[in-house]
């Protein structure tokens, strides 16, 4: 039976890596999207009790994934359909496979802070880019309202990658549905896409694969702006959930963080 795989995730955490590589690897055997419907999905609002997926956008794409799973499977990965899963489940059941993929909190919120994140817009016309916000409907962390003002792009990023992990986790456990966890570090430093391969039943290449030591990302940026990456102490949700996921502090290296992610001068 054919099956609709939709990844969990933050963002900013190998999704165009997965779908260019899955694509690559297995043309025509499975449809790969990445970022369909982008922010379409309107993430910000399906946390709420009564939020259902009828938008017009959002029914036309399923009804293309029910076409599609007519001839092959499909995999859906990035992250603006992070809280669409649960609805996601219900609409596909007995047809879903999730995988929940997961970054360190650290880099994940400084990336998001270098593609402007919580920050004002570089055009005066251009919206906000926030990700969620305490004051949403349903999130499970609203008693950052008290103190949102004061938080720094990066603490607020961090609320954002909290909020996700704690859906995915609760989710994972009151589901029976087939469920992957898969960290972004066994992925390019691991056997993490071999047990990606094994979950979705494709084959491992039959010769040697080089390409996680290829970085794909079309959308690197820089800040100007050093973050201040230890105020996580600040925030006990997210180190329990970084915790919960066998990431901890001791794994930053503050040189390699700068370098990536902070422009010189």
């Amino acid at each position: 039976m054919n099956t609709a795989t939709f990844f969990i995730s933050t963002g900013r955490c190998g999704t165009q890596w997965i779908a260019r590589t899955l694509t690559e690897l297995f043309p025509g055997a499975l449809r790969v999207e990445h970022e369909p419907l982008h922010n379409r999905y309107q993430p910000r609002t399906l946390l709420a009790a009564d939020a259902t997926l009828e938008s017009p956008d959002v029914q036309s794409h399923l009804r293309q994934i029910e076409q599609t799973l007519e001839t092959c499977s499909y995999v859906e990965v990035g992250h603006p359909n992070w809280s669409a899963i649960p609805h996601l489940l219900d609409y596909f059941q007995g047809r879903v496979r999730i995988v929940h993929l997961t970054r360190h909190p650290i880099p994940t919120s400084y990336s998001w802070v270098t593609h402007g994140a919580y920050q004002p817009p570089l055009l005066p016309h251009l919206p906000e880019k926030i990700l969620l916000s305490p004051f949403d409907a349903g999130v499970q962390f609203p008693e950052y309202q008290q103190n949102w003002a004061q938080l720094s792009p990066f603490e607020k990023s961090l609320y954002y990658w909290s909020e996700v992990q704690a859906l995915a986790l609760e989710l994972q456990g009151h589901t029976s549905v087939p469920w992957l966890q898969l960290r972004f570090e066994d992925l390019f430093n691991g056997d993490g896409f071999y047990r990606l391969l094994e979950f979705l039943d494709l084959p491992a290449p039959t010769t040697a694969f080089a390409n996680t030591k290829k970085i794909i990302d079309q959308y690197h940026y820089l800040t100007t702006a050093p973050q201040d990456w230890r105020a996580i102490t600040n925030h006990p949700h997210a180190i329990q959930l970084a915790q919960a996921l066998k990431y901890n502090l001791e794994q930053i290296d503050d040189q390699a963080l700068k370098r990536r992610y902070l422009a010189a001068g």
